[in-house]
């Protein structure tokens, strides 16, 4: 591993999918006693990430989820997209993250962070979005946005370095600021 992101586990298997992502590039798969199974991904060209090809990450691969149908959705940062696969790796499509900025080179990147509505059905996508420092949610079936709070700054609702993410029992989005931020924030979703 090389900077490894993140890490998800399948319920079903216990195999461990990690983000091998600050370094490497890619997504590695060991099963629950850490035999090595496969891999996928590579550092992709500005090309390949604009024509939304599969497996080719413009830069960090920051996140690693896995649904309840065991689709994997992974966070290619830079690319300012999440990229889905099936558990061997083979890509299904892309859920673009546009970040209004897409016409320059974006260090930054939109998708940072993804995590799923406690739901049986899973309706919701939550991805934290660093570039644009606010939460997207969308649709998790076919990827449209429904709504996005927050904005770039260090008052309550507001964020720096929107990091990572997570849901709790009773759907409470708890969003981690890294870097200057420092902070988690509880945010609780309403109708």
């Amino acid at each position: 591993m090389n900077k490894p992101a993140d890490i998800a586990v399948d319920p079903g298997n216990g195999d461990i999918y990690i983000a091998d992502g600050y370094g490497d590039h890619r997504i590695v798969v060991f099963d629950k006693s850490g035999n090595f199974l496969r891999q996928w991904g590579r550092q992709g060209t500005k090309d390949e990430s604009a024509a939304g090809d599969g497996g080719a990450f413009m830069g960090v691969v920051h996140c690693v989820v896995m649904d309840n149908g065991g689709l994997v959705y992974v966070c290619d940062r830079q690319g300012n997209r999440i990229q889905v696969f099936d558990k061997m790796g083979s890509f299904k499509k892309n859920i673009w993250i546009k970040s209004g900025h897409e016409e320059t080179p974006d260090s930054w990147g939109t998708a940072w962070w993804l995590r799923f509505s406690r739901d049986p059905a899973q309706k919701f996508m939550y991805v934290a979005d660093g570039r644009n420092e606010l939460v997207h949610i969308l649709d998790r079936e076919s990827g449209t946005e429904i709504t996005k709070f927050g904005r770039p700054g260090h008052q309550i609702g507001e964020f720096t370095h929107c990091h990572t993410m997570d849901v709790d029992s009773k759907g409470n989005l708890y969003i981690a600021e890294t870097d200057i931020g420092r902070r988690v924030q509880k945010f609780k979703v309403v109708r």
